[in-house]
């Protein structure tokens, strides 16, 4: 779900590849930012990048 949204989809985009509720995206994206030290969509894809490759 947050590969999705740093790659640019819309909450209603994930939601509908998904099969899930808008509400369902909010949440666990509103989850998922303050574990990858983000505040929002913006520096996303450079968190998810910085997390998937160990230092």
């Amino acid at each position: 779900m947050v590969r999705l949204a740093a790659d640019g989809l819309t909450n209603r985009q994930i939601a509908q590849r998904l099969f899930v509720t808008v509400k369902t995206v909010e949440k666990h994206l509103g989850g998922a930012y303050p574990k990858l030290g983000v505040s929002g969509r913006p520096g996303l894809a450079e968190a998810l990048d910085s997390v998937a490759r160990p230092a």
